[in-house]
């Protein structure tokens, strides 16, 4: 039997990723909520395969965002870096930045898996 080879997984620095940058995508629908929420819609593309199967090449996934993640995604805007986010975070509801850090890095992993969000990242050695 032949194994599996496992891809690396690609991992930064905390100081790099840090320092990153992450941005709304542009084809990101944005839609303000009655209660205060914000409904962002998202497309993607279907594999060839699953193109077959379902007959249509693309859909769309659709997420609603709480206050907190609200003000997070808002300041996703490509300039400001994760730093400063998880800072100005913290300032704003008073919590400790390690709180902050956890919070908002864990959001913004989640804003990217979900094709809400990308992050740029300096490059450089590790």
């Amino acid at each position: 039997m032949f194994a599996a080879k496992k891809k690396p997984k690609r991992s930064i620095s905390r100081a790099r990723a840090l320092a990153g940058r992450p941005e709304r995508v542009p084809t990101v629908r944005e839609e303000e909520c009655e209660d205060g929420r914000l409904k962002v819609t998202v497309q993607f593309e279907r594999s060839p395969w699953l193109q077959r199967l379902s007959g249509s090449a693309r859909f769309e996934r659709t997420f609603r965002l709480d206050p907190f993640g609200r003000e997070v995604y808002a300041a996703c805007d490509g300039k400001t870096e994760v730093s400063a986010i998880i800072g100005r975070f913290a300032h704003a509801h008073r919590i400790g930045s390690t709180e902050a850090e956890m919070s908002v890095t864990a959001f913004l992993k989640t804003l990217m898996a979900k094709g809400l969000v990308a992050m740029a990242v300096e490059k450089g050695r590790q």
